[in-house]
C-alpha cells in the first residue's frame, strides 16, 4: 500500500512539473509548427485565388487585396479549429464538427500545396484538367463551406442551442395562443348567429320592425295632412295686412284642423 501512495505521488509530481515546463515538445512549439505551415500554403493558396479572380470584372480593380479574404478564411480556420477544440468548444456536436472539419481543411490545404506546385511543370492532359477542376469549383465551394461550418460551429454552442430553445419555446406558445383566439372568435360568431336563426329572436326582430315601419308611416301620414290643410298665401297675406290690431281674428291650423283664434284669445273651430 506504501508502495502504491508512494508511485501515485510520484506520477502527479511528473505531471505538476511537465505543466510548469514550456521548453522543447510543449504547445509552443506545435503552434509556432502550424502558424509557419498555415503561412507556406496561404501564400499558394492566395496565389490560386488571385489567378481564379483576376478573371472576374468584380475583383480586377483590386484582386490584389480582395485574394487575401479567402486565403485568411481558408487558412485561419485551420488554426482557429485546433484552438477551440482546447479552448472554446463547449457541446459534443461542436467538437465532433470541428475534428472532422479541421481535418478536411488540412486536407484542402495539402491538395491545393500540390496543385501550385504540379499545375505549370506537368504535361499529362488528365492530370492538368483535373487540377484546374479543383482550383475553378472545388477551391471556391471550399470557401462557402468554411463559411458553412462556422455556422454550425455557432448554432451547437450550448449558449446558442439554449437560446434557441427558448425562442423556439416561446414562438410555439404565441402561436398557439393565436390559434386559439381565432378559435374563441369562430364560436363567437358562429353562437351569435345561432342565435339570430332562434324562433324567439327571430319574432322579435320582426316586431321591431314592424313597429319601426308604424311610426315612418304615421309621420309620412301627418307631413300629408299638413300639406292638405296648409293656408294658401292670399290667406297669410290677408292674414298679416288686416286691420284691427288685436282685436282682429287669426286664422291657426291645430294638428292639421283649422282654428280661427279672436283678438280676445279666445278661439273658436271652423267646421
Amino acid at each position: 500500500m506504501n508502495n502504491l501512495n508512494h508511485y501515485q505521488r510520484e506520477m502527479q509530481q511528473i505531471a505538476q512539473d511537465a505543466g510548469k515546463r514550456k521548453g522543447i515538445g510543449g504547445s509552443l512549439v506545435a503552434w509556432a509548427m502550424m502558424v509557419v505551415g498555415v503561412v507556406v500554403t496561404g501564400t499558394m493558396t492566395y496565389a490560386l485565388t488571385r489567378k481564379g479572380m483576376s478573371s472576374s470584372l468584380l475583383w480586377r480593380t483590386w484582386v490584389n487585396v480582395a485574394a487575401f479574404l479567402p486565403t485568411i478564411l481558408l487558412e485561419g480556420s485551420a488554426l482557429a479549429l485546433v484552438y477551440g477544440r482546447h479552448n472554446w468548444f463547449r457541446s459534443e456536436e461542436q467538437r465532433s464538427v470541428a475534428n472532422a472539419a479541421s481535418w478536411i481543411i488540412w486536407g484542402l490545404l495539402a491538395v491545393t500545396s500540390v496543385v501550385h506546385f504540379a499545375f505549370g511543370s506537368t504535361r499529362d492532359g488528365t492530370i492538368r484538367w483535373a487540377m484546374s477542376v479543383y482550383a475553378s469549383y472545388i477551391l471556391p465551394l471550399a470557401i462557402v463551406g468554411v463559411l458553412m461550418l462556422w455556422k454550425k460551429l455557432y448554432d451547437s454552442a450550448p449558449d446558442s442551442l439554449m437560446r434557441v430553445a427558448v425562442l423556439e419555446a416561446e414562438a410555439a406558445l404565441r402561436s398557439q395562443l393565436v390559434e386559439v383566439e381565432r378559435e374563441q372568435n369562430a364560436l363567437m360568431v358562429q353562437a351569435y348567429r345561432e342565435a339570430l336563426a332562434t324562433p324567439r329572436v327571430t319574432e322579435a326582430r320582426r316586431a321591431l320592425f314592424e313597429k319601426a315601419s308604424i311610426e315612418h308611416a304615421r309621420t309620412i301620414t301627418g307631413f300629408i295632412e299638413g300639406a292638405g290643410t296648409e293656408p294658401t298665401n292670399t290667406q297669410q297675406q290677408n292674414q298679416q295686412t288686416s286691420p284691427g290690431g288685436s282685436n282682429q281674428s287669426r286664422l291657426i291650423f291645430n294638428a292639421g284642423q283649422p282654428v280661427l283664434h279672436p283678438g280676445n284669445g279666445r278661439g273658436s273651430s271652423l267646421d
